[in-house]
């Protein structure tokens, strides 16, 4: 075959490239919506299960509030697994035919978007909340939770000058 006929790695190259950073603005999507769901939630606690057939796999766990608080425990096996809290319409378009107030329907976007690039996107639950429990799993060989933020730490146009939430323009020159 002539190699004018074959495509280049580079082609691959920038195909990974941009699943990555759909994956990314998509996980972004994830937390506001979750943050809409959990107003006073700060991080949707994951784990990767070491003792299961798909052990890479993230599954959910919890949302926490900034002091480490469990505010929603989540148990996709159980009896009763419920459902998040409902969201802004404009949000939920978003998600197309996915119902983001279904878990296993986030669950399944958010091991979508791990298997773009696993170990990439998602980043250890911060130590201060993490329990007595999953600290000596962890000191035990247990893997560290998995913790997404729930909202941006800083403001999308000022950085730290301003939260997202109380929006402030910076101060100018004068």
């Amino acid at each position: 075959m002539p190699a004018a006929n074959l495509t280049p790695v580079s082609v691959l190259d920038d195909a990974l490239a941009q699943a990555r950073a759909a994956a990314r603005a998509v996980l972004s999507l994830v937390a506001e919506t979750l943050h809409h769901q959990f107003p006073t939630g700060a991080y949707l606690v994951l784990i990767r299960p070491s003792s299961d057939d798909r052990e890479d796999a993230v599954t959910l766990d919890s949302v926490r509030d900034a002091h480490g608080q469990v505010l929603q425990e989540i148990d996709l096996y159980g009896m009763d697994p419920g459902r998040f809290p409902s969201v802004p319409k404009d949000i939920a378009a978003l998600w197309g035919s996915t119902d983001p107030q279904d878990p296993g329907a986030v669950l399944d976007l958010i091991q979508r978007i791990d298997g773009v690039s696993p170990y990439e996107f998602l980043d250890f639950l911060p130590s201060e909340l993490r329990t007595a429990e999953e600290i000596r799993a962890e000191n035990d060989g247990g893997r560290t939770p998995l913790g997404l933020p729930l909202r941006s730490a800083d403001c999308p146009q000022h950085g730290a000058l301003c939260e997202p939430d109380d929006h402030i323009e910076p101060p100018t020159g004068v």
